[in-house]
């Protein structure tokens, strides 16, 4: 299935229902987006409701056409060479974010067979004089095949304008033409033997194993020259702080005047500065099946490198194999004992640079490391174990037991987390498959008998009639097809939620009373609303969540951290380098112009995060570059698969960033003597 969307102009709040935008909306079962199955959209809201006009042509190849679309007090209009598509009466709500041109939102950038060319958009606001914008292709230098691993770069650089505030009528223009993309499969391979793009030239490529020999030489004598720090203790603690608590042999909690603090088993300050994916030595695999004719070589099945390969390694069971090239590339590097020598680099370049430890993912023996605890082992109800029935929960606790037990007593442990963002929050369309679900399970008769005592005061034809069923009992209530309101089914996700999150942390503080525990990774705004969050601080020690964001903390986020009186550590972000396309890697929707912006921009991220008094640490993501082909999951006769970002503090042939470590190394070295200032103004 493919969906992609093209914004023209768009400034909106969906959430909130306000704001406008124009788009090419298409969805297909297909694998690829095709010109037949494209649609115009045209989005006003109000503050209450959202109101569209959508129309289908029959487009035409090279034919150039002009969009209209106009919004005043009484309704919205929209037009294709003239002739009207559609018209919706109504108010408008205005939204105060900035005005996006010319994007493709990550969420919906399916494959298509189109792209458009020579087009430009301009827009009138009120009396004001018309803002024309011209979206020529970007990465217009960079060679065709590489700009296959980014479709989007044939569509335009788009545009961001801050400080736009939209007054009636607003009027938006469209001019553009729709060609077919070029045909990928006519540059096949694309994929060196070292997982590089054949087609991408720079000084610095991988050409033999010996150009990866000199490099590791040269890092060993940076690394030598760099030294590792010795202001710290081997858990991330600041040894001259000037104050130290009373070590415990664990992390935990403590509060200076406004400002939390981790402190490290040894009762040292800390503010944590951590690597997720670490030291990934077999992952991130990419996927082979039904696209062999993308890679120049494929190491063999069998023999040392036989490792390498897997097969559904995201439990698909679809029968499709995975390969990890960045492997083989550890393997032409360290020899025979790559696995140990990779290792034991990993743990010399972490802390050369200044960081704590690992974060989430993956870690290293005797090595601080934030475990993420799964439970794919326990049935669902829906989409997360049904908590309120016995024999669950026992089943439950049993799988934390056989994660947490290993390490139960580790001084290395930050601590634990149970799943990851989005797959924890519990939604309103869960709650209301729960109560559609045959029978009675556990889950749906709590439920049921929430909302009757606490929404209703047991009273049951009052009940019956909110929610258009049939039934003269309680029994007969648990097996009746339902049709709640909207409010009702927003007060028993928060009531599903509340004891979903409030079991597993009793739980896994029963099991091991010495770690902390961070929840989910809650993202922000990656939910339902924000009582997911307040809720998600209800049942933690410290809040971890994920943010991939600009900036640490703008009004928004302040406002949210304000919200709850509970420390705060972040598990992920990162700002990839892109290169405007040229090593074809993916352009994330925070992103970087190179490795050096990246660096700066980490510097003021980290930064910020120590100033903020509740922030106790932040992870970066991730170790090391994703492959250029993606992560998955999936398969198909398609060159891009899944997440390929350069994400990494390493590239995909294992060497260094050097202009990305040494900014982060400087600002490492400097965060907790920040805190400490801050907390002393």
């Amino acid at each position: 299935m493919a969906q992609h969307r093209y914004y023209f102009a768009a400034q909106y709040n969906w959430q909130e229902r306000v704001g406008f935008y124009l788009s090419f909306e298409n969805e297909t079962p297909e694998p690829v987006c095709r010109l037949s199955t494209l649609r115009i959209a045209l989005g006003v809201a109000d503050g209450n409701s959202w109101r569209f006009i959508v129309g289908s042509p029959q487009w035409q190849w090279d034919t150039t056409y002009t969009l209209k679309a106009q919004i005043t007090e009484a309704g919205a209009s929209l037009w294709l060479n003239g002739k009207p598509l559609g018209e919706s009466a109504g108010g408008f709500s205005a939204h105060s974010g900035a005005l996006e041109i010319g994007m493709i939102p990550s969420w919906a950038n399916g494959a298509t067979d189109y792209h458009l060319t020579a087009h430009r958009v301009s827009i009138r606001t009120g009396k004001g004089k018309p803002v024309n914008v011209p979206l020529a292709e970007s990465s217009a230098t960079v060679p065709e095949p590489v700009r296959m691993f980014n479709p989007e770069t044939f569509w335009g650089q788009p545009v961001t304008r801050k400080g736009f505030a939209p007054a009636l009528p607003v009027t938006i223009e469209a001019t553009f033409r729709l060609v077919p993309l070029p045909d990928w499969k006519r540059f096949q391979p694309y994929i060196d033997r070292y997982g590089q793009c054949r087609y991408v030239q720079t000084v610095d490529k991988v050409r033999t194993d010996a150009d990866l020999q000199r490099s590791l030489q040269q890092e060993k004598r940076i690394l030598a020259q760099w030294g590792t720090p010795s202001d710290f203790d081997r858990f991330g603690g600041y040894l001259k702080a000037g104050w130290r608590e009373q070590g415990t042999g664990f992390y935990r909690i403590t509060r200076k005047g406004d400002y939390w603090w981790l402190v490290t088993p040894e009762g040292y300050p800390c503010f944590y500065l951590g690597v997720c994916s670490v030291p990934a030595l077999l992952w991130e695999r990419t996927p082979v099946s039904e696209r062999e004719a993308v890679f120049e070589w494929l190491p063999p099945r069998e023999g040392k490198t036989a490792e390498v390969w897997g097969k559904d390694v995201w439990g698909e069971r679809a029968g499709t194999d995975y390969v990890c090239l960045h492997a083989v590339n550890l393997m032409r590097r360290f020899g025979n004992d790559w696995k140990q020598q990779s290792v034991e680099l990993a743990r010399k370049r972490l802390l050369t640079w200044g960081f704590s430890g690992a974060g989430k993912w993956d870690r290293l023996e005797s090595f601080p490391c934030a475990p993420v605890l799964g439970h794919w082992d326990v049935p669902n109800l829906v989409r997360h174990p049904d908590i309120f029935d016995p024999a669950i929960q026992a089943l439950f606790r049993e799988s934390l037991r056989r994660q947490i037990e290993p390490l139960r007593n580790s001084a290395w442990v930050l601590g634990w987390s149970v799943g990851n963002e989005f797959d924890e929050i519990n939604t309103r369309e869960e709650i209301r498959q729960i109560l559609r679900l045959p029978g009675a399970p556990a889950g749906k008769r709590s439920l049921i008998d929430y909302v009757l005592e606490n929404l209703y005061r047991n009273n049951l034809s009052r009940l019956v009639q909110a929610w258009r069923v049939t039934a003269h009992d309680r029994n007969a209530l648990y097996n009746a097809p339902p049709n709640p309101p909207e409010e009702d089914i927003e007060a028993l996700r928060r009531f599903y939620a509340d004891r979903y999150y409030g079991w597993i942390y009793r739980t896994v503080k029963e099991i091991d009373p010495n770690h902390l525990y961070f929840g989910f990774w809650i993202v922000p705004g990656w939910w339902e609303n924000e009582e997911d969050w307040l809720l998600s601080a209800k049942h933690c020690d410290v809040l971890g969540y994920d943010r991939y964001a600009p900036d640490f903390a703008d009004d928004w986020m302040k406002r949210l951290i304000a919200r709850i009186d509970k420390p705060i550590l972040c598990g992920e972000f990162s700002f990839p380098a892109w290169h405007e396309g040229a090593r074809a890697y993916g352009r994330y929707p925070v992103w970087a112009k190179d490795e050096a912006d990246s660096g700066e921009m980490y510097r003021q991220w980290v930064t910020n995060a120590a100033h903020h008094p509740a922030c106790v640490g932040v992870m970066w993501f991730q170790y090391r570059d994703q492959p250029l082909t993606g992560r998955g999951p999936g398969r198909g006769n398609t060159l891009v698969i899944g997440e390929h970002f350069a994400f990494g503090l390493v590239d995909f042939t294992d060497r260094p960033k050097w202009e990305l470590v040494k900014r982060m190394r400087e600002v490492n070295l400097k965060a907790a003597q920040i805190r400490l200032q801050a907390m002393r103004r």
